[in-house]
Order: C-alpha cells, then sequence, then structure tokens
C-alpha cells in the first residue's frame, strides 16, 4: 500500500476486483449471467468510469505483444480446423492412447513436454481443441483432459527459462544460466507431472475406466483436403520452429505468431470464417486484464501481502525458498503470476537475489498458478477455448483438481529447492 491509510484509489481498486471474482466464481449475479471475458471486462470498465484509472493508463497497461500473439495463434488453428488437420491430430492422437487413462497420461506428457520448450499459452492455445475433439471422437468425459491441458501446461513450463512469460522476464532480469535452471527443475517438474495425473486419476476414476466407446475412423478421413492439410501444417510448423529460434532471429513471438497467423489466412477456406473463428473472448478478457491488474499494482494492494513476507525471503537456507513459494502462492490468485512477477522483478534485483532465488520465485509463480482458474494466464486460455467449442468448467470443478496439486507440486519443489539442492 502507498503509506498505510486507505484512499478512494485503494476502495474502488478493492470492489472492482472483488466484483470480477465473483463474478468469475458465482458465474451469475442478479439474474445476469458473466462469461469470465465478461466479468473482466465489466471491471476493468467500471475502473475507468470511477477515475480509478485514466484512459492513456489503461491503453498503455494493455500488453499489444500478447494480444497480438493471440490474434496470430487463433488464425492458425482455425486455419487447421478449416482444412480437418485438427481433427486428424485428434485421431492419431487417439490411436496412441488406445484408452481413457493413457490417453490422460499422454494429454499430460505431451502438453508437458511442449509447455517447457514453447510457450505454454501458445501450446494450450492448441492442444485445448485437439484434446475436446479426441474425446467427442472417443466418446469420453473431457473435464478430466481440459483440466489436464491447463495444469500440465503450467507444471511442465516450470522447466526452462523460456517455457511462460514470467519465466522469460526472470531471465532476461537476472541472467540466471539456462543449464543451471533446468538442473535445478527436473527433479520438481518431472515428480509434479506424476503428482498431477495421480490427482486426477483419483478424481475422475469412474471416467477413466475401462476402454473408448464405439470405433475410431480413419484419420485421414478427417482431411477436408490433404493438399490444403500440407500446406497449413507447413505454416503451423514453421511458426513453431521460429517460436522456437524466436532470438536467434531476433523477432518477438507475437511478430512470428502474426506472421504465422496471416500465412495461415491467405490459405484459409473461408477468410470471413477464419476472422468469425478468432476466440475474441480470449483477447477481450486479456487486455481487461491487464486494465484491472494495472488498477490492482497502482493501488498499493499487493504491499501487505508482500510486507508479511519479507522478512524471510532473503535469508539463507530453505526459510527463503520456503517464504517466496508462500509469497508465490497467494499474490498469484490476487494478480496472476505474470504481473505477481513483474512487481516483484524490482523487488528482487535491489535485495540482490541469488540465482536460486530468482529459480524459486520462477517455480513458486509458475506452479501456484494451477491453485486457482485466475492464477495463471493458460488457466483463462483453457476455458476460453473449451467454452468455444462449447465445454466449459466451473471456479470449483478447476479448484477441485488444481489446489492439490498446485500444494503438492510445490511442496516436492520446496523441499528439492530448500533441502536437497545447494542454495
Amino acid at each position: 500500500m502507498v503509506g498505510s491509510e486507505w484512499g478512494l484509489l485503494q476502495y474502488e481498486v478493492l470492489a472492482a476486483f472483488l466484483f470480477v471474482y465473483a463474478a468469475i466464481v458465482l458465474r451469475r449475479i442478479g439474474g445476469i449471467k458473466f462469461e469470465i471475458w465478461t466479468a473482466m471486462l465489466v471491471g476493468a470498465v467500471s475502473l475507468l468510469a470511477f477515475g480509478a484509472m485514466g484512459l492513456e493508463e489503461a491503453i498503455s497497461a494493455v500488453n499489444t505483444e500478447v494480444i497480438l500473439f493471440l490474434f496470430g495463434t487463433f488464425l492458425i488453428v482455425e486455419a487447421m480446423v478449416q482444412v480437418g488437420l485438427l481433427q486428424y491430430l485428434a485421431v492419431r492422437f487417439l490411436r496412441v492412447a488406445a484408452t481413457p487413462k493413457r490417453l490422460l497420461l499422454a494429454v499430460i506428457a505431451f502438453v508437458g513436454i511442449a509447455s517447457a520448450f514453447f510457450v505454454n499459452d501458445a501450446v494450450v492455445l492448441v492442444m485445448t481443441p485437439i484434446v475436446i475433439a479426441a474425446c467427442g471422437i472417443a466418446k469420453v468425459r473431457k473435464t478430466p483432459y481440459i483440466l489436464a491441458v491447463a495444469l500440465s501446461s503450467n507444471i511442465g513450463s516450470a522447466l526452462t527459462p523460456i517455457g511462460n512469460p514470467q519465466n522469460v522476464l526472470i531471465k532476461i532480469e537476472s541472467g540466471v544460466d539456462t543449464l543451471l535452471f533446468v538442473e535445478r527443475m527436473a527433479i520438481p517438474v518431472a515428480l509434479g507431472c506424476a503428482a498431477e495425473y495421480l490427482v486426477l486419476s483419483l478424481l475422475y476414476r469412474k471416467d477413466l475406466k475401462g476402454g473408448f466407446q464405439g470405433s475410431l475412423p480413419e484419420p485421414g478421413r478427417m482431411l477436408a483436403s490433404r493438399e490444403g492439410a500440407a500446406r497449413v501444417g507447413a505454416v503451423a510448423a514453421v511458426t513453431v520452429i521460429c517460436f522456437l529460434s524466436a532470438d536467434a532471429i531476433g523477432w518477438p513471438i507475437a511478430l512470428v505468431a502474426l506472421v504465422g497467423g496471416t500465412g495461415a489466412l491467405l490459405l484459409s477456406r473461408d477468410r470471413r470464417q477464419a476472422i468469425r473463428g478468432v476466440d475474441w473472448g480470449t483477447i477481450v478478457f486479456f487486455a481487461s486484464m491487464f486494465v484491472v491488474m494495472a488498477a490492482v499494482e497502482k493501488s498499493g494492494l499487493l504491499s501487505g501481502v508482500i510486507d508479511f513476507f519479507t522478512p524471510t525471503l532473503f535469508s539463507q537456507g530453505p526459510e527463503s525458498v520456503v517464504s517466496i513459494f508462500g509469497l508465490s502462492l497467494v499474490a498469484s490468485q490476487i494478480t496472476s503470476n505474470v504481473p505477481f512477477v513483474a512487481i516483484m522483478l524490482p523487488v528482487f534485483k535491489a535485495a540482490g537475489a541469488t540465482p536460486a532465488q530468482w529459480i524459486s520465485l520462477a517455480a513458486g509463480s509458475t506452479l501456484a498458478g494451477n491453485l486457482t482458474l485466475l492464477g495463471a494466464a493458460a488457466n483463462i486460455i483453457v476455458l476460453e477455448a473449451a467454452e468455444n467449442k462449447g465445454e466449459t468448467f466451473s471456479f470449483l470443478e478447476f479448484l477441485r483438481a488444481g489446489a492439490p496439486t498446485a500444494l503438492l507440486t510445490s511442496l516436492i519443489a520446496v523441499v528439492s529447492l530448500g533441502f536437497i539442492l545447494v542454495l
């Protein structure tokens, strides 16, 4: 908090934040239904209307790179759907998995590994519709697999400094060695994926019994045009390669996504439908979220939480790791993990944080993202992508799987980073 007294700004921001949280949890207030993007939009607009944020402040708060990244990736996904490539990949995926339990394991393993080397937001954007299509063909309940996409994307992305936006920020600011980062996070991530499988297997054990219902179609029948699928697939593959080599070619990932999306749009069978197929709800959510979280940061509402952990945050030994993880678990549910890390960067730099403490911040904020639906941007992308395909899950449904997963994986990481590895 700025000072120790609350003013009008703090009350306005708190009221807007509480409304957004309530609307997302309850999904209906006073007979009005609130999609998650609608709730965030109302929160952002109310802050502007009451003067808590100026229009120029709000515009500058929106991260245009994230918006362009999402727009470009949505265009690629829609082009894949039009030529049947997404459905083709879904059937191939099912044929490898063979049973519901193996499918869950395959989703966790594939998404976890992919999220370590690509930005996890892009992975879930592509994988959510593939997993939903696969579940529809196999006639199995979709919820455990959709949740697995979100949870494993957060866990897997903790392995490397390029797996998610907050890790990239930490890598840039701290200069922590990439190999050291991977070495320290390998055990927590591997055991974390196993913990996630255990949690989901127990919660959805009735839905994971037996085999798939009915026979699977031939993958080739899913393609509307083999030539078209090959072209769109080539664009998607080149885009993925460029994501991996973005630093080498000097392009930000937003530009990579935008170029790839434009290429996919040119190859699209119906360009107007491709534009309509963009998940505009997700884009509105993120633009609004940036405004709301900028207001939270401006108001100083997080200061009280940060101050509580400050005395032990940079102490020596396991106590520091425990404190960093504790702060991450709490604060990431208020601002989401990327804004939280952005707020903490100058604090860690000023304190001369050690590499282990920087890695703990990366791990703590990333794994904390699984605690609640608002903990990580990837969770929101999964929900919006699912709702775009006619599927959904509630805040409480996510919490039921996410909370034990987040707590177990955080405990594993704290033990590994704080007590086994040398600080």
